[in-house]
């Protein structure tokens, strides 16, 4: 009977790989029970894995199997990354889950392919305008109102889509990042394993293609107002990471902007005569946001007390985690979901074209050969 071979690797690299995959203290008990067993044998240099183990761990830790070879580590301040306004440093490690770490990785990698096909396709990259001119709310929200180039009338349009109601809102999720995408040349992503309670948007400057990343756990209408929360952020020039609880100047300042043009002041004014649960229903779909975003928009107009604002608060679960779908449903429509159908759309016009093949497509979407014909009816087809 054979020996099983093992990969000579370097222990210095093991402890590396595992840093930068983020599971350091709390984060090792995350670990899968193959290498919580043997990794600080293999670190310590006591024991070699197998060349299966080797692939295991490269897979879970996110890097290439050659990595573990390599004689001297890499300076975390040379490598790309993590987000562009925090060092690549193991003592930030204690800020973001692993699974974070993995979705930034993630979508800063999926940036650059959408970046590279840009270029082989001969297509333009635009620049991202931030706005040079007075920052204020005012200014901000009417920079986005006509950037997009959405008048409030078709926004509220959006509540049906093939004559039936939208109550969940996703058309107006839809529509928003299809726009988004198309006027101001943001790649918007979403999460898949993140918890809401560490992350519910980030973004990601970059003066050409910045990102959005927003949490696939959370509700239609959370992912709504984080879209336009993380915007503001890019058009201050800025990247983010916004938890739940974030009360700083700049979170707050974020909030209003938001929640102003979605809901602007003057046209909730002239619908908010009679405060009932269902007009705040009806409002909550008029606008495409949720009842919770309706509520503070009545109190900052001056439309409710607070007293009365806190007691209705009380009543909504709508922003829980209990009710997030996560990665439930339909396969097909999930990976568009935490791809964006922009990003699959410019991947598939490259590989129509011969500049990529059918296995990198399936490496750069995720997908199999066999949805090729589903992406095409969806992108060429208009299909939501």
């Amino acid at each position: 009977i054979g020996m099983v071979s093992e990969a000579i690797i370097n222990p210095a690299m093991m402890i590396w790989a595992r840093r930068y995959a983020g599971f350091i203290e709390e984060y090792e008990e995350l670990l899968p029970g193959y290498i919580k067993k043997h990794y600080k044998l293999w670190e310590n240099g006591e024991k070699y894995p197998t060349w299966n183990q080797l692939r295991q761990v490269s897979n879970k830790y996110n890097v290439p199997t050659a990595f573990f070879f390599m004689e001297t580590e890499p300076d975390f301040d040379d490598l790309p990354t993590l987000i562009n306004f925090r060092k690549i440093d193991p003592d930030n490690y204690k800020n973001e889950s692993p699974e974070l770490i993995k979705e930034i990785r993630k979508s800063e990698h999926r940036r650059e392919i959408y970046l590279d096909l840009l270029f082989e396709l001969n297509e333009p990259i635009p620049k991202f305008e931030v706005i040079e001119e007075s920052k204020s709310r005012r200014n901000v929200v009417k920079y986005i109102r006509e950037k997009l180039g959405i008048s409030l009338d078709e926004q509220k349009s959006w509540i049906r889509k093939n004559n039936s109601l939208d109550k969940e809102h996703y058309n107006f999720l839809n529509k928003w990042k299809e726009i988004i995408i198309e006027k101001m040349g943001i790649l918007i992503f979403e999460t898949d394993g993140v918890i809401l309670g560490e992350m519910r948007g980030l973004c990601i400057f970059h003066e050409e293609i910045p990102i959005i990343l927003l949490n696939g756990k959370d509700t239609t209408n959370g992912r709504i107002f984080s879209l336009f929360h993380e915007l503001t952020h890019l058009l201050l020039g800025e990247s983010a990471i916004c938890e739940n609880n974030e009360l700083s100047d700049e979170e707050i300042f974020c909030n209003a902007v938001a929640g102003e043009f979605l809901v602007p002041a003057d046209d909730l004014n002239n619908n908010a005569h009679i405060i009932s649960t269902d007009s705040i229903n009806g409002l909550s779909h008029l606008y495409g946001v949720s009842t919770h975003v309706i509520l503070r928009r009545l109190y900052d107009t001056h439309n409710i007390s607070h007293n009365e604002y806190n007691s209705r608060i009380e009543t909504l679960k709508e922003f829980s985690t209990s009710k997030s779908k996560g990665s439930g449903g339909n396969y097909f429509n999930n990976v568009i979901k935490y791809n964006s159908e922009s990003y699959c759309a410019i991947v598939l016009e490259a590989y129509e074209n011969g500049i990529i093949n059918s296995g990198e497509f399936s490496k750069f979407t995720n997908l199999k050969k066999k949805y090729i014909p589903d992406l095409q009816k969806r992108v060429y087809g208009g299909e939501q």
